[in-house]
């Protein structure tokens, strides 16, 4: 009976392996070494390697943002976005994908310098009105009204509580926000890992990326599938590990809304930081290896 009871759990074992693999293979990435041709796939909405020599495929870009051939991810160039005390708030390259999508996925190689400390906001993706691609933007403090909506991806510091640069987590706008009370203000809502509900800050299943090395981060959002139902969702993963999935959230009552923006943002040293009393004279960020896509891409293989 026990040599039974073991090869059944080896057998188990097995097949819990064998799922693991494909689940980790599974992803759009692992059909393109390299991603050599990745930006070919139908299920591809843009893509960015920075091989290019120019920031072209970019519509909007703001701040000191710069391509760089100094240690990309892959390839021959990635592009910076410092941050310097006095000087600046940070830098952005924004890329809209009109019409957009009901399920969005975006992955990025990203690296921080090995003395970063905290931003204040990062990489978003939104949904906007066809007619009006900045609708969502500059709505700070504002709750929405169904006609756009976004969330950010980002490593939050717990006012001190996590080391740098912060636990990955999501900050996010949508109709059924909550209200922060002290301020009578709809910041945007955090949810942290794993979920399905928002979870606290400095949580035993907190994620926080290291510092000065390169790292695969991907995050997902899902429209609702009607004006009343609370059944979108969104998640997140660092190096091909789900670190939180989050369920239950109604982004918007107009159906035609898609999501169609990816918002590549380093951002702060602004009045309202709440990090200042963290504050350093410069810190910066590399992004290389962007894919948006309408399902889950993974991490670059064949490296």
């Amino acid at each position: 009976m026990r040599q039974r009871l073991h090869w059944v759990m080896a057998l188990s074992l097995a097949m819990w392996c064998v799922g693991a693999q494909v689940e980790v293979q599974s992803g759009l990435a692992a059909k393109y070494a390299e991603d050599a041709g990745i930006e070919k796939d139908a299920a591809v909405l843009f893509s960015e390697d920075f091989e290019s020599g120019d920031l072209k495929k970019w519509e909007d870009q703001k701040g000191p943002v710069a391509l760089t051939q100094e240690d990309p991810h892959a390839g021959k160039a990635c592009v910076a976005m410092p941050m310097t005390r006095g000087k600046d708030r940070g830098g952005h390259l924004i890329k809209w994908f009109m019409p957009g999508a009901e399920a969005v996925y975006v992955r990025f190689y990203v690296k921080f310098s090995a003395d970063y400390q905290y931003a204040h906001h990062f990489v978003w993706l939104g949904a906007n009105p066809r007619n009006n691609r900045w609708h969502a933007f500059g709505k700070a403090g504002l709750k929405p009204d169904g006609t756009y909506f976004s969330t950010g991806m980002e490593p939050w510091f717990a006012w001190g509580k996590n080391s740098p640069p912060g636990e990955v987590s999501f900050y996010s706008y949508y109709m059924d926000m909550e209200m922060d009370a002290k301020m009578n203000k709809y910041w945007g809502n955090s949810f942290f890992p794993p979920g399905p509900g928002k979870g606290k800050a400095a949580g035993a299943q907190r994620v926080i990326p290291s510092l000065g090395r390169w790292q695969c981060w991907e995050f997902m959002m899902q429209a609702n599938s009607a004006s009343d139902k609370a059944d979108g969702k969104q998640a997140m993963w660092v190096d091909d590990k789900l670190a939180g999935e989050f369920t239950g959230i109604r982004w918007r009552k107009d159906m035609e809304l898609k999501i169609n923006t990816l918002w590549m943002e380093h951002y702060g040293y602004d009045d309202g930081d709440p990090t200042r009393p963290f504050w350093k004279d410069r810190q910066t960020v590399w992004f290389d290896d962007i894919v948006v896509a309408k399902q889950y891409i993974g991490p670059m293989r064949g490296r």
